[in-house]
C-alpha cells in the first residue's frame, strides 16, 4: 500500500501580515511574535482610517485586527472584509484582539467572523500558537443572512438545521507552500461561488421568516410603531443585499426586489399607520422572491 504524500512544509518568511493596533507595545509584541515564526514582511496601521484603508488596497494573507481602534468598533471591517466588501481576499487569516471579557464584546467579535480571538494581554507565544494552528487546521465556513466565518459550533442547536459546510482556501498557508497566484485565485472563485449562492439562499428565506413575523404579530394585535419599523428596516437591509448579490452573481434583473425595497422604506416613514393590507402586499411580494432563490 502506497504511502500518503508528506504534507508541504510551510515557509511562513514568504507570508504578508498586516497589524491594526493603536497600541505600540502591543504591535512590538505581535511583531515579535511574527518574526520568531519568520513572518518580516509587516505592514502596521494605528488609526482607523488607514487600517480600513490598508484592508482595502493591501494584498495581505494574516491580519492582526483589534476590536477598537480610536473608540470605533472593528467589527465593521472585519464583517465588510468577509461579505466580500472590502479587500481583495475575503478569506484572509484574521485574529481578532479585545480588552474586555464582557459577554457583548465577545460576542459581537465571534459573529464578524475572524478564525480565531485573543483577550489583551496576551504573550506572543499565544499568538504564534494560534497561527500555527490556523495553518494547519483552520475551520471550515458557514452562511447565515447576516454571518459569513469559520463554523465554531460544537452542535447545531436542538431543533436547527445543520449548517452547509464550506472548505475555504487559507492565504497563510497558501503563499507558505508556493502555490501559485492562478491556482490560489481559482480556489478563492470557486468558494465565493459557493458562498454567494448559500448567501442569496440564506437571504431569500430571512425575507420570508421576517413577514411571517409581522402577519402573525398584526393578526394577534401585538404590532407596535417600533416592531413593526424593525421589521420593515430589517426587510429592507435583506432585500437589498440580495438585489446586489443577484444582479452581480446572477446577472438577474432586480425589478420585484427594487419594488420591495421601495415599498419597505416608504412603510418604514410611518410604522404606526401601517395596516394588514400593506403587511400582505409585502408578503406576497416577498414570497415570489423566495421562491425564486431559496431552492437554488
Amino acid at each position: 500500500m502506497p504511502l500518503a504524500p508528506a504534507p508541504a512544509a510551510v515557509d511562513l518568511s514568504k507570508v504578508k501580515a498586516l497589524v491594526c493596533e493603536p497600541s505600540l507595545p502591543i504591535r512590538q509584541g505581535i511583531r515579535l511574535a511574527l518574526n520568531n515564526v519568520g513572518i518580516r514582511d509587516i505592514v502596521e496601521a494605528t488609526t482607523f482610517l488607514t487600517a480600513h484603508k490598508a484592508c482595502q488596497e493591501g494584498d495581505h494573507d494574516f491580519l492582526v485586527l483589534n476590536q477598537e481602534i480610536e473608540a470605533n468598533d472593528s467589527t465593521f471591517i472585519m464583517r465588510e472584509l468577509r461579505s466580500g466588501a472590502l479587500g481583495r481576499d475575503p478569506f484572509i487569516l484574521t485574529v481578532m484582539l479585545l480588552s474586555s471579557r464582557e459577554e457583548p464584546k465577545v460576542r459581537s467579535v465571534i459573529d464578524c467572523g475572524p478564525d480565531d480571538l485573543l483577550l489583551i494581554p496576551f504573550a506572543p507565544d499565544q499568538l504564534m500558537n494560534r497561527l500555527k494552528v490556523l495553518v494547519e487546521r483552520r475551520k471550515p465556513f458557514v452562511v447565515t443572512h447576516d454571518y459569513i466565518g469559520p463554523d465554531r459550533r460544537a452542535a447545531p442547536r436542538p431543533g436547527a438545521t445543520s449548517a452547509t459546510q464550506f472548505q475555504v482556501p487559507n492565504p497563510v498557508r497558501a503563499r507558505g507552500t508556493n502555490l501559485s497566484r492562478d491556482r490560489y485565485d481559482r480556489l478563492k472563485q470557486d468558494s465565493l461561488v459557493a458562498i454567494g449562492v448559500e448567501r442569496i439562499k440564506r437571504l431569500a428565506a430571512t425575507m420570508d421568516w421576517e413577514c411571517n413575523a409581522l402577519t402573525v404579530s398584526a393578526r394577534e394585535g401585538k404590532m407596535t410603531a417600533e416592531s413593526t419599523y424593525r421589521s420593515l428596516f430589517k426587510l429592507e437591509q435583506v432585500a437589498t443585499e440580495l438585489a446586489t448579490r443577484v444582479t452581480k452573481q446572477l446577472g438577474h434583473t432586480t425589478e420585484t426586489i427594487d419594488g420591495l425595497v421601495e415599498l419597505c422604506r416608504g412603510l418604514k416613514s410611518s410604522p404606526s399607520n401601517v395596516a394588514f393590507s400593506d403587511i400582505e402586499i409585502i408578503t406576497q411580494t416577498s414570497r415570489r422572491i423566495s421562491g425564486t432563490y431559496t431552492a437554488r
